[in-house]
């Protein structure tokens, strides 16, 4: 049923499109965090210090730091995310 031990949760992650003036809702939770987008642009804010991931991008960071995301251009982004403890 499970991994003994396990250490990582991964699964797929939607974000759907808000209005622009829609702020970002900032998350913090222990581990490690890797996402990779699969469709759509990004807008990824992590303790302050904004990035835009597109297609094929990919970042891996300490998931304790406060971090959000939005999506661009009006358009559904889907990407995986790996949580690692």
């Amino acid at each position: 049923s499970g991994f003994r031990n396990r250490i990582a949760d991964p699964f797929i992650v939607t974000v759907e499109p808000k209005p622009e003036e829609t702020p970002v809702y900032f998350n913090t939770h222990a581990g490690q965090e890797f996402n990779l987008v699969i469709e759509g642009r990004l807008l990824l804010n992590i303790n302050g210090k904004e990035l835009i991931l597109n297609p094929g991008d990919s970042l891996y960071f300490n998931s304790a730091l406060p971090h959000g995301m939005k999506a661009l251009d009006g358009k559904t982004v889907r990407f995986l995310a790996v949580v690692m403890q």
